[in-house]
């Protein structure tokens, strides 16, 4: 793989979710399982979702039925429709879990599998402590859990999650018109991509 093809390849929102060999393999070694959002996309889906991607959707459309989701089921997206609210204010306002969707139909099955291991991670966190899923806890709820889980050790496979969920929807609202706008953008000067900050 050249030098720019493996750039191009670990740049984005997504890119948190992709792994090395070592990942997987420390992954296998550790068991980490099933969740229970085990979604996973045939590839005649992949490659509508792709040609959907391709094409933006009526709006109209795409916030009123579960058929304009790519990826995620319905009850996957308003997980991560919350979380995102909740890490990143303004993030449903920028349709961050709408592009996220999007993006992860054309992703790769590992990098489908990790983020919806991710998004699992929360619900059973959720269920345990509350018995409930993440999307039906309350404001305190979710705040309590949240602190809970981001201050967990870096090892911690939960804290893992979240941070990979944190830097998905923070890179992807940023990325957007409104998020640029809350960085000072005014239309006039183009910013880099938070990746390229640190």
């Amino acid at each position: 793989m050249s030098n720019d093809a493996h750039n191009e390849a670990s740049d984005g929102p997504l890119r948190h979710f992709r792994a090395g060999r070592r990942a997987v393999l420390q992954s296998l070694a550790t068991g980490v399982g099933a969740t229970v959002f085990a979604s996973v996309a045939s590839a005649a889906h992949v490659h509508q979702a792709a040609a959907a991607a391709a094409s933006p959707a009526d709006p109209a459309t795409t916030s009123t039925a579960d058929s304009a989701l790519l990826f995620l089921d319905r009850h996957a997206f308003d997980t991560l429709a919350n979380l995102s609210e909740q890490i990143v204010p303004g993030s449903r306002a920028a349709k961050v879990p709408e592009f996220l969707d999007r993006l992860l139909a054309v992703e790769s099955t590992d990098s489908q599998k990790r983020f919806t291991q991710a998004l699992g991670a929360f619900e059973r966190e959720a269920r345990e402590t509350h018995g409930m899923p993440w999307k039906a806890l309350t404001t305190e709820q979710a705040t309590a859990l949240l602190t809970k889980i981001s201050g967990q050790p870096d090892s911690d496979a939960t804290r893992q999650a979240f941070d990979g969920i944190k830097g998905a929807v923070a890179e992807t609202y940023f990325s957007s018109e409104i998020g640029k706008k809350e960085l000072g953008w005014d239309g006039n000067v183009a910013f880099a991509p938070p990746s390229v900050c640190g």
